[in-house]
């Protein structure tokens, strides 16, 4: 990666850098895109992330283009070429281009498996008719396009056609000097009260690119944070996605609680201090039972919501909108984290434990494993549970108790129960050993019911009986 220094100093991106940055599969797609608008007299860029992704020399794997004008012809012309899917997006004036394998080899000439993803967008200015609502968007220039941008280093553009331009960089707002300058910095003041899920975006690109806020815009960073409670849920979780995907995901998470970023999205929103060695663990250790499976996804937001406690865990997942397998996962999770207390404690039996655990998903006994590894008694239980005991039942059916004579009712379950019960706390070795059981408990219910025949007879009995 080239120093802050170098990057900003670059005015020209030349092939190389392109490869380094984007490969070379979809540095020749850049180049052909390049081409066709060449022969069409179309004046295209490369926007945004991958232009600044290329000036730092990281690599990326977005491809978004603007074009100046109208581009249905082009992208159609484009599509019917080389195949793949186009998709429109008219209220946005964008388009995206998705070209699976068959269609990549078009012009990659290679055998490999691949998958790219194109943006088109046609350049535009907007407007937000309220703060946190979705913009209006119309046609506009190119320098109105960089204007409308979240961040100055965002704000770049690298020209591809025409062809005595390309390489190009253009910088209307001062995305160099702050990429020089290592700054995350709003174009302008409303910026985040626009759209406040940049909030969580300029922490992110914080964290990733080691930059610092700008003065001014932490200043209206933390003005806008109660505007987060009026951004829909499917949105904020689009931005969190992105932030559990980032490898410093858990300090992006755990400076947007002590802003009281996460307070604004939801009451109960704030993360248990060992999320940050809970995530690591999640990447560098695996629990001993078999975990190749695990939903990554749902195992770290399962981690995140964990300090919600049940019921704010479950108001939580409806608010932004996860569905209901994460829902029951971080409910669950927060659950037993209640009961932790109980899971290390050794002079509790397992199956006064098993209870709690019994019902609870696959990724909330793995998140819970993960948050409680400084307790060598808890997750031991947990490592137990999941080997052993959750797989124990009683030879006993319903219909071997109907066979002997119990009558059907709520007892098969009591007895059920304390005989699975005795098998996961080691009382019964064999089906003998659980037969035995087994008749001493009926001959415990058939004495229960003579004495309570007993009872009532002496209770039908005249007062003075006996006298």
């Amino acid at each position: 990666m080239l120093s802050k220094s170098e990057a900003a100093k670059r005015t020209v991106i030349d092939y190389e850098a392109m490869v380094h940055a984007l490969g070379r599969i979809a540095t020749r797609l850049t180049n052909l895109i390049a081409r066709h608008a060449m022969a069409q007299g179309l004046e295209i860029y490369l926007v945004g992330g991958p232009v600044r992704d290329l000036l730092l020399g990281k690599p990326c794997a977005d491809l978004d283009f603007m074009v100046a004008t109208d581009f249905a012809e082009f992208a159609l012309n484009l599509q019917e070429r080389y195949g793949g899917l186009l998709k429109w997006y008219k209220p946005f004036g964008t388009a995206k281009w998705w070209l699976d394998t068959d269609a990549a080899r078009e012009f990659a000439q290679s055998e490999v498996d691949i998958t790219l993803q194109v943006d088109f967008a046609r350049a535009r200015s907007e407007t937000y008719p309220q703060p946190a609502t979705l913009p209006r968007v119309r046609s506009g220039t190119v320098e109105q396009d960089m204007s409308r941008r979240d961040f100055s280093i965002n704000a770049l553009a690298m020209q591809l056609s025409p062809a005595e331009k390309y390489g190009q960089v253009l910088d209307v707002c001062g995305g160099l000097r702050d990429l020089r300058e290592g700054r995350i910095r709003v174009l302008h003041s409303r910026s985040f009260s626009d759209d406040p899920t940049r909030i969580l975006r300029a922490l992110r690109f914080a964290a990733r690119l080691d930059f610092d806020l700008d003065t001014r815009t932490a200043d209206w960073l933390s003005a806008a944070l109660p505007i987060l409670a009026k951004v829909s849920g499917a949105r904020l979780r689009n931005e969190i996605d992105l932030i559990l995907e980032e490898r410093r995901s858990s300090e992006i998470l755990l400076r947007l609680n002590e802003l009281g970023a996460l307070r604004q999205i939801h009451a109960d929103f704030h993360v248990l201090p060992q999320l940050a060695e809970a995530l690591q663990s999640a990447e560098d250790h695996a629990p001993p039972w078999n975990a190749g499976d695990a939903d990554k996804r749902a195992l770290r937001w399962t981690l995140l919501l964990a300090g919600a406690g049940e019921a704010g865990a479950r108001c939580l997942a409806r608010r932004l909108d996860l569905g209901r397998k994460l829902t029951d996962s971080a409910a669950a999770t927060s659950r037993i984290m209640a009961n932790s207390a109980q899971l290390g404690d050794s002079t509790c039996r397992p199956s006064t434990v098993v209870p709690l655990l019994d019902d609870a998903p696959k990724a909330a006994i793995h998140a819970t494993w993960l948050l409680l590894r400084d307790c060598h008694a808890a997750t031991k239980r947990l490592e137990d549970f999941m080997m052993r005991w959750r797989h124990l039942r009683p030879h006993t059916r319903g219909d071997d108790l109907l066979a002997l004579g119990l009558p059907p009712g709520p007892l098969y379950k009591t007895i059920l129960k304390r005989l699975r019960d005795a098998w996961i706390d080691g009382e019964l070795c064999t089906a003998d050993d659980e037969g035995a059981l087994l008749t001493q408990l009926l001959a415990e219910t058939d004495e229960s019911d003579e004495s309570s025949e007993r009872q009532g007879s002496c209770k039908d009995l005249p007062a003075d009986c006996g006298a």
